[in-house]
């Protein structure tokens, strides 16, 4: 056992070695243990009031970046630990580094892998507040099932520990583990614009509502305020952002009135113009003649069916252990209309 204070300056004894292995099974299962899971292993420091900092202290680390993966890895009471650092550092990458979460309105856990959905059925002008006679019902909206269902992904990165690579010292490998988890938050990010884009559903029913230009293949400052005024007046949403690709936010920032740039100041001080009062989220997802605008606070729901975490396991094919962030999840649409398409290469009729 292991004895440490918590933050609350209690006296705790955590398990250690084959007792924790006995903890973990008892808890969670075998398979936590046996892949050194970190998600686990920081629900059982959290039930005790621990984090990783107190746990690497108690051990005698002064400077947890100095010690090589070896000496972690090969430590069956180590092990959890070090997977709960790989974790840390794939964190910083695929959460800090990326802006996916920019778009999330909620995140709602299920504890299925195939998830119905649910959505508002509600009339066309369902959003206005109306006049209702004595004894007259009360316009309504209803929850209702649709006969779609989601099925969530599993998505990860990993990193497999060489003879060569268990040499590195973990400052070493929190660099490798921010660089993976920026990929992996790019890649996540790309699947939230394609929901937002595209929507979930093959059969289109979670589409976004569209509106064209004034002249198509022309776009201008007049034209995003059509959409965005469209999505206000008619649809009952406020876009607070605006997702379009690299050449398109050059477009509108090189816009010009008569031969001077309206963004000059934007230019010089090396921004994008803002677009519906925000910088512009950049995304190649999105093609050159398409724009989306979106009201984040009602247009896409993030389902979790399993939190982030990191477990080992060994390679069928190289033989090699590694360390494997994963996580089980969806992006879905939540309100269709909480986003509008503005189609650059069709005219507005």
């Amino acid at each position: 056992m292991l004895k440490i204070k918590n933050r609350n300056n209690q006296s705790i004894e955590i398990a250690t070695g084959s007792d924790l292995k006995n903890e973990m099974e008892k808890r969670y299962g075998t398979e936590s243990f046996k892949s050194a899971s970190s998600y686990h292993y920081k629900r059982y420091l959290a039930d005790n009031g621990l984090g990783i900092k107190e746990v690497v202290r108690a051990l005698g680390y002064d400077n947890i970046g100095a010690v090589n993966v070896r000496e972690l890895l090969d430590n069956d009471g180590t092990k959890p630990l070090f997977n709960a650092i790989v974790e840390d550092g794939l964190r910083m990458g695929w959460q800090k580094q990326s802006n996916w979460q920019q778009l999330v309105a909620q995140t709602v856990n299920s504890d299925q892998l195939s998830q119905q959905w649910y959505y508002l059925e509600h009339d066309d002008d369902w959003y206005e507040l109306r006049d209702v006679g004595q004894a007259a019902p009360i316009p309504v909206g209803t929850i209702a099932l649709g006969e779609n269902s989601i099925r969530m992904s599993k998505r990860g990165r990993g990193l497999e520990w060489s003879d060569e690579s268990r040499r590195a010292n973990i400052d070493m490998v929190r660099l490798w583990l921010q660089q993976l988890g920026k990929q992996l938050g790019r890649q996540y990010e790309n699947v939230a614009v394609s929901r937002l884009l595209n929507g979930y559903f093959s059969d289109g029913v979670d589409a976004a509502p569209t509106v064209g230009v004034e002249t198509a293949g022309t776009l201008t400052l007049g034209d995003i305020f059509y959409a965005s005024k469209y999505q206000e007046q008619e649809l009952g949403f406020t876009p607070n952002l605006a997702i379009m690709n690299l050449n398109t936010a050059y477009t509108i920032t090189n816009l010009r009135d008569n031969g001077a740039y309206l963004y000059r100041q934007e230019m010089q001080s090396g921004n994008f113009a803002d677009v519906v009062n925000s910088a512009p989220f950049i995304s190649n997802q999105v093609p050159d003649n398409r724009i989306i605008l979106v009201d984040t606070n009602f247009a896409l729901v993030r389902y979790e069916g399993k939190p982030f975490g990191v477990e080992s396991e060994r390679s069928a094919k190289t033989q090699v252990e590694g360390s494997y962030g994963s996580e089980i999840s969806e992006f879905v649409p939540f309100e269709k209309n909480a986003r509008v398409i503005l189609t650059i290469d069709t005219a507005r009729p």
